[in-house]
């Protein structure tokens, strides 16, 4: 019961990220036409806060990609977060505090190329990103981000304690370097990329 229950959110996340994607990635940024839509597999990871604090934390992390026919992408990355004791009752109630979610829009040029029903893309390093955050655990969200029109107010949030920064400066720290992902094109599917301090696993 558990793992079912568990699946169902998962699922949930899945497809309201899909939802957003569809409507918000694309229209500003990419001039091109549309030429492909790619899901990731899901992704759970689990937190402990102890022995700071008694919590701990479960995110639930999916991407797609959107490819456009001026070679350029907007990968979207969205992670939902919940916190609790995080037990799955077989009542179907569950004890989980919604935490928020970081939504995160990618954009650059990409290559393709077709083997056998495999797609390779390789991604170039972010040019651009948008971001929002309302994750809320124990610290003031982000908010609205994006290294195109720059704000004082938005380097100064994502400097946090330190100085603000600058678009540069803040795109720098969240772009991922130059990475390669293999798309299932009879599933328009691919492994989950995890992006760690502007790294991806995928390489």
């Amino acid at each position: 019961m558990k793992k079912r229950t568990l699946k169902r959110i998962t699922t949930m996340v899945l497809a309201l990220t899909m939802a957003f994607g569809l409507a918000a990635c694309g229209k500003e940024e990419a001039k091109g036409q549309l030429t492909g839509y790619y899901a990731s597999t899901s992704n759970v990871a689990f937190m402990s806060a102890y022995p700071e604090h008694t919590f701990k934390q479960a995110t639930f992390g999916v991407q797609n990609i959107e490819t456009f026919s001026d070679n350029t992408y907007c990968l979207t990355d969205t992670e939902t977060f919940y916190s609790g004791a995080l037990e799955f009752n077989d009542n179907g109630k569950y004890d989980v505090v919604p935490r928020g979610a970081n939504i995160t829009k990618y954009y650059g040029t990409y290559t393709a190329a077709d083997e056998g029903g495999l797609v390779t893309l390789v991604l170039s390093k972010p040019t651009a990103v948008i971001s929002n955050s309302s994750y809320s655990a124990g610290a003031n969200p982000v908010g609205y981000v994006n290294t195109n029109a720059w704000t004082d107010a938005m380097g100064t949030a994502v400097g946090g304690d330190g100085p603000a920064l600058s678009a540069e400066e803040y795109l720098e720290s969240v772009a991922f370097p130059e990475t390669t992902i293999i798309v299932d094109a009879a599933k328009t599917s691919f492994d989950y990329i995890a992006f760690t301090d502007g790294e991806s696993a995928a390489e």
